[in-house]
């Protein structure tokens, strides 16, 4: 890195790295040449940080095809804006001082916004003691956050395990992802956005997949947001498949699927699938937040399909409660079936797979001499 100029590759062989890396404001691209698997960078013991972007890189400073750990932040990007792609981010540990412990974003001079993108990376068993496991985002950040798989992450006594996002800047998009087995000590087990006191940014939160994440809700506000937890945002809220989240806390009603802080804001919710949440409904909303909530599917979620201000959301609007027919819910298959009412719902495919996984329920021909002899009195 210190030799390369502006534009250069430095391609990486397989093997197992003892450093940390700075990419010194040099937009160059560090390129594993085997993978990710074969390329580990371990900057155990070695520092806060095992991947550094400080100097105002651009998104020609591409990080590519590495393994990220270490005893501190993966990888800090502060005022700059690099392209992070087909990384394992893994084992990386923030303390409670430290906001962030896979991927942490974060500037607060000019100009800005500053917009990463975090694209195809596998994000993994991350932990803070404090807030955001697996990727972070603060200040005047506004990232891309798209394709990525975000699991097994835990932030232990904060907020958004899976993602965190606290900017009042429009822009951000998390995309793509699949978010599971997350969990917070507070807020937003999959992903936690918020914006300071007085903004409510535009954001596009879609065709995610977010499966068993959980929040604890240690601070017992009422909201903890298993799957989704958003506050002061106008966020764009569609096509995400949010099953068998846990909003937890000692209310049972803190939103297992989404929790709307009682903040300003007006999201809007639409054509998601919400279902069997173990905990905390559906939806939670708390006023003066004043989301629309339109055509989503809403299946079997433990404390109602609503709480709070939006306790009715699913009988109106164009939203539905039906058996989403997923094609393997038991082995996390969340595709559904060819004939389930997600795919054949007015305002079109809803949830984060709108192509059928498998085939239509299959229908048992039942004749009438068989129907007889069941009821027949002896």
């Amino acid at each position: 890195i210190h030799s390369a100029a502006i534009g250069d590759t430095v391609l990486v062989g397989p093997g197992t790295y003892p450093e940390t890396i700075d990419f010194l404001g040099k937009n160059i691209v560090v390129r594993s040449s085997h993978g990710a698997q074969a390329t580990v960078l371990d900057g155990s013991g070695l520092g806060r940080y095992v991947v550094r972007f400080l100097s105002g890189e651009g998104r020609e400073a591409v990080l590519d095809g590495l393994t990220v750990r270490g005893d501190g932040i993966g990888i800090a990007i502060f005022q700059s804006q690099p392209s992070i792609l087909r990384n394992i981010v893994r084992d990386n540990h923030g303390t409670s001082i430290q906001t962030g412990a896979g991927i942490m974003m974060s500037g607060d001079g000019q100009p800005g916004p500053w917009v990463p993108l975090i694209q195809g990376n596998t994000v993994i068993y991350n932990e803070s003691e404090g807030t955001s496991g697996g990727i972070g985002c603060q200040q005047k950040v506004a990232p891309e956050i798209i394709n990525n798989y975000i699991a097994h992450n835990r932030a232990g006594f904060g907020d958004g395990a899976g993602i965190w996002i606290r900017t009042k800047f429009d822009g951000t998009v998390i995309r793509g992802n699949t978010l599971e087995d997350n969990i917070a000590g507070d807020h937003g087990g999959g992903i936690y956005l918020v914006a300071p006191p007085g903004y409510t940014p535009e954001a596009e939160i879609s065709y995610n997949v977010l499966f068993r994440n959980v929040a604890e809700g240690r601070a017992l506000t009422g909201n903890s947001g298993g799957g989704i937890w958003l506050e002061r945002t106008d966020a764009w809220v569609h096509h995400n498949t949010i099953v068998e989240n846990t909003g937890g806390g000692s209310y049972h009603a803190d939103g297992g699927g989404i929790a709307v802080s009682n903040e300003i804001g007006s999201p809007l919710i639409e054509q998601n699938i919400i279902a069997y949440s173990p905990d905390g409904s559906g939806i939670r909303c708390d006023e003066p937040a004043t989301p629309t909530i339109r055509n989503n599917l809403s299946w079997q979620n433990v404390g109602g399909d609503g709480k709070g201000s939006c306790k009715g959301w699913a009988l109106t609007d164009g939203n539905i409660i039906a058996d989403p027919l997923f094609c393997g819910r038991s082995v996390g298959d969340l595709s559904v079936a060819a004939d389930s009412p997600a795919l054949m719902h007015p305002a079109g495919p809803l949830g984060a797979l709108i192509v059928a996984g498998c085939q239509g329920t299959p229908v048992r021909v039942v004749s009438w001499g068989t129907l007889k002899a069941r009821y027949r009195t002896p």
